[in-house]
């Protein structure tokens, strides 16, 4: 399987909603974004990159946390 580049409009996303939005909302909106498929996984991983990069810092709202772990409990349902 091959794998996908970023494109530069993923990470400016990425960069611009990670405090206030879920993986899962990442995931929606960078779906609408560019019509590519990001699993959670490798979100986290670009997240991790950028963070390493100096491209990102800060962390979730704690609102983003909280309806994170609503979603987490529902696909666990």
């Amino acid at each position: 399987m091959r794998r996908r580049g970023w494109h530069l409009k993923e990470e400016e996303f990425l960069i611009n909603n990670y405090e206030t939005m879920t993986i899962k909302e990442l995931r929606i909106g960078l779906e609408k974004l560019s019509n590519r498929v990001r699993t959670d996984d490798s979100i986290n991983a670009k997240i991790k990159r950028l963070k390493s990069g100096g491209k990102l810092s800060g962390q979730k709202e704690q609102e983003a946390v909280t309806r994170s772990l609503i979603q987490r409990q529902k696909n666990n349902e």
